[in-house]
């Protein structure tokens, strides 16, 4: 899917609001997730995988934080830490002033109305025993929302808020196509009008011919219910088409926070200077030979580099590098990078 001629239909009014005057709505702190290792006859652990390695992040209120990187960084880890799907190791999750890692099970359902999530599988994500019309009703039944026929008519305006036909309301799973189950999962997470939407790469597993309608009514929704969303994807023209802002991640860490339009023109790390030349470019015309071809593979999150973890495959590393961990810090207003050098990108 080819969408950066699109990308000017972007919405950049949250990006473009200066940061002191934005509601702050979902605030994490230094959050670790690290998957113990273990051996043995004893089951004793012997290391562990750090999935999420120390991020720290703020998503505002009406805003699409886009969150991108190579399969393996974290991304998806990190979105189901942050609903709590997953327990922390370390670190605070803060959403609109309610801690969300150490509040007990009765908050926890309350919030769980406000945050949701859209799974990346459509296929996976819905129950094939239960009909599209019970899959939709469940949160509104479990939070006692609606019984009855108002149940079912809420039921049946949310499928018409997704493009759904209400006839469909007693069909199953695989009656329908990727696209239309993808529907159903939003509709699924919409239902008790939460304020924070996880999309967990949400069109990987459509149709390029289905990504963009997706896309599009992500969108049109964001705008009409005042959606937040933490959108997660390893696409790089999708997270321009739809973000306000975008979050670089590689490793289980952030390596760069930007403005969507300044990260893209003038990316301040070294890997998302790499991401961005790597993505395909429709036109035969377009010279290839400057591409930035990263050497060797990822590292393993069990075993990271000393230093800055993206030195083994850096095309300007200096001994610094390979010693001391580079904070994310602000390079211009709004754009934040860790890089030691990441003065001499601009």
């Amino acid at each position: 899917m080819t969408l950066p001629d699109s990308a000017s239909q972007i919405d950049t009014t949250a990006a473009s609001v200066p940061v002191e005057q934005k509601q702050v709505l979902l605030h994490v702190q230094d959050v670790k997730k690290h998957f113990p290792i273990r051996k043995g006859f004893f089951n004793r652990q012997v290391g562990a995988v750090r999935a999420i390695d120390g991020v720290s992040l703020d998503v505002f209120a009406g805003e699409t934080l886009g969150l991108v990187g190579e399969s393996g960084c974290g991304k998806s880890t990190l979105g189901r830490v942050i609903l709590r799907l997953l327990p922390a190791s370390a670190g605070s999750v803060n959403f609109a002033g309610v801690d969300v890692l150490n509040c007990d099970a009765k908050a926890l359902k309350q919030l769980r109305s406000q945050m949701q999530i859209v799974f990346q599988n459509p296929y996976a994500s819905l129950d094939p025993r239960m009909t599209v019309g019970q899959i939709i009703a469940e949160p509104l039944e479990v939070h006692k929302v609606a019984s009855g026929k108002a149940l079912k008519d809420q039921v049946r305006g949310l499928m018409d808020l997704v493009g759904l036909s209400k006839d469909m309301i007693d069909r199953y799973p695989h009656e329908f196509s990727g696209g239309q189950r993808q529907r159903v999962g939003i509709a699924r997470a919409l239902a008790l009008r939460p304020r924070l939407i996880v999309a967990d790469e949400p069109v990987s597993a459509l149709d390029v011919s289905v990504q963009a309608q997706i896309l599009n009514l992500l969108q049109d929704l964001g705008k009409s219910l005042k959606l937040t969303y933490l959108f997660i994807a390893h696409n790089l023209d999708v997270v321009r088409y739809i973000s306000n802002r975008i979050a670089v991640m590689y490793l289980g860490k952030i390596v760069e926070l930007g403005a969507c339009e300044d990260v893209y023109k003038k990316p301040l790390h070294p890997y998302s200077q790499a991401l961005i030349s790597a993505a395909p470019i429709p036109d035969p015309n377009y010279d290839r030979s400057s591409r930035i071809i990263l050497k060797g593979d990822l590292p393993s999150p069990a075993d990271p580099p000393p230093g800055c973890a993206f030195h083994t495959r850096c095309p300007i590393v200096q001994d610094r590098c390979k010693q001391e961990v580079p904070e994310l810090r602000e390079i211009i207003p709004g754009h934040y990078s860790a890089c030691h050098f990441a003065e001499t990108l601009l």
